[in-house]
């Protein structure tokens, strides 16, 4: 048994020592700044904000996906839109613009999610 577990531990060292010896080579997409909130002419709320591949390859499909909810914490509706940019090369941004049907004063909170696709 002590075996098995010295076995573990010495693959579980090698493997992590391998991650930190070549890096993580992977897209990762985080916003710039600060995400505009407006009300737009219909009375609709209306997300307006740039992403950026800080990772080290690129991101296809770079998509922001807003929950908004009411003030009783109730889901009202979800929406997502893509970048502007149909890929993300590392460090390179993009806007997006997310547009609703949801009227504006009936949010209260709201959270994000960015997801892409790793691409060659």
């Amino acid at each position: 048994m002590m075996k098995k577990i010295l076995l573990l531990f010495a693959m579980t060292t090698l493997f992590v020592g391998c991650e930190s010896i070549f890096g993580n080579k992977e897209a990762d997409c985080v916003i710039t700044g600060q995400i505009t909130v407006t009300e737009d002419s219909s009375g609709y709320i209306r997300f307006l904000g740039e992403v950026e591949n800080t990772g080290e390859t690129k991101a296809c499909f770079v998509k922001v996906t807003f929950v908004m909810k009411d003030s009783s914490d109730n889901i009202l509706d979800i929406e997502f839109t893509y970048v502007n940019s149909t890929h993300l090369d590392p460090g390179q941004k993009s806007s997006f613009d997310c547009r609703t049907a949801v009227e504006y004063t009936l949010v209260s909170s709201w959270s994000y999610e960015i997801t892409w696709d790793e691409c060659d």
